[in-house]
Order: structure tokens, then C-alpha cells, then sequence
């Protein structure tokens, strides 16, 4: 079902008065009354759209997970150098929503959340192992320890103000990934 455009101009309104605020100050600091005062509508108006602040924020962020899932989708045979500077090139164009969604008072809970979007994509397009495997574990473990190191990485690229081209930090990633896999195979099953 398509949103009327008044709807979706009135809950742009409302994310960016939100979004500002956030900026400024932790989730749990900011009311629906300043939201609305920023946004010129009124209470009534917000509660439409949204239960309280914590309940547009999950909004927000489950939105841009939704857009980013479709760009993973979309790149799946693109390689991995071609996959992470398109995901790292989308993080920069929405640098503005990320900083506000990924502050040290919301936790990274965002940047997490993405990562953890990448690695269940990674599982898919290794295919399925063998429950019974004992590789299983150790591939699970090496994934979850890359998803880890690489949402670091970015979020450090994020905080000193994207610097470094999208290409340097996804060869990065890739160097450091291929340098913890080397270890793995050497190590054996």
C-alpha cells in the first residue's frame, strides 16, 4: 500500500526534528513535546505515527536496515571489494543519519545492528554447513570476530570524519580479514 505524501512529508518532518535532537543529546534525554515543538505539529499528530521517542528511533533504524538489506541483496555478486566500498560509499551519503543513529549514548547499537545484517548476508551466500560439522563453530566464530573487527573499523571511520576513501578502508577490511582467515586455515579444522 503506497503512503500518501502528506504522511510521508509529516514523519520526514518528525525524523529530522528527531534526528536533530539526537545530535545533541542522548535518546533518553529528548520528549515527544521537544520533537514536536522542532517539527511544528502537534502531539496529537506524533502519536499517529509513533508511541514515544525509543519507538521512532527502532522506526528509523529498522527503515535504514531495510534500505541497506536491498543494497546487500543487490550486490551479492559484485565481489567483496566491490560489496564493502558500496555498503562503505551508502554509510558515507548517509553520514548525517548515521552519526545521529550511531552516538556513544545510543550504544553503536546501530553500526551493530548493521554489522550483524552483513553477517547473517555472509551466511547465506557461503550456503548451508553441516550442523554436525565441527567447522561450523570455527567458521561462526571467525565470522562473528570479522563482523566485530570490521564494524570497529568503520566506526572509527565514521567518528574521525570518513578521512580515508571508501576503497582504502574496504582493502583494509579485506587485508585484516584474509590475514585472520590465513591464521584459521592455518590452525586446521
Amino acid at each position: 500500500m503506497k503512503t500518501d505524501a502528506r504522511v510521508r512529508y509529516t514523519r520526514k518532518v518528525i525524523q529530522d526534528a528527531f534526528l536533530n535532537a539526537l545530535k545533541e543529546k542522548p535518546i533518553s534525554r529528548i520528549t515527544v513535546k521537544e520533537v514536536c515543538d522542532k517539527a511544528e505539529i502537534n502531539r496529537g499528530t506524533f502519536y499517529k505515527h509513533y508511541q514515544d521517542c525509543y519507538d521512532l528511533l527502532d522506526k528509523i533504524e529498522e527503515e535504514g536496515l531495510r534500505e541497506f538489506e536491498k543494497m546487500l541483496a543487490s550486490i551479492e555478486a559484485a565481489g567483496e571489494q566491490a560489496a564493502l566500498e558500496a555498503i562503505l560509499n551508502t554509510l558515507r551519503y548517509n553520514s548525517e543519519l548515521i552519526r545521529a543513529l550511531n552516538t556513544p549514548t545510543n550504544g553503536q547499537r546501530f553500526i551493530q545492528r548493521l554489522s550483524g545484517r552483513c553477517f547473517f548476508y555472509m551466511e547465506q551466500w557461503l550456503g548451508p554447513v553441516q550442523k554436525d560439522d565441527r567447522s561450523v563453530v570455527r567458521r561462526d566464530a571467525g565470522f562473528a570476530f570479522l563482523a566485530g573487527g570490521s564494524s570497529g573499523v568503520i566506526q572509527r571511520w565514521l567518528r574521525d570524519g570518513m578521512q580515508e576513501s571508501p576503497e582504502e578502508i574496504a582493502a583494509l577490511i579485506i587485508d585484516f580479514g584474509e590475514g585472520v582467515a590465513g591464521k584459521f586455515a592455518m590452525r586446521g579444522s
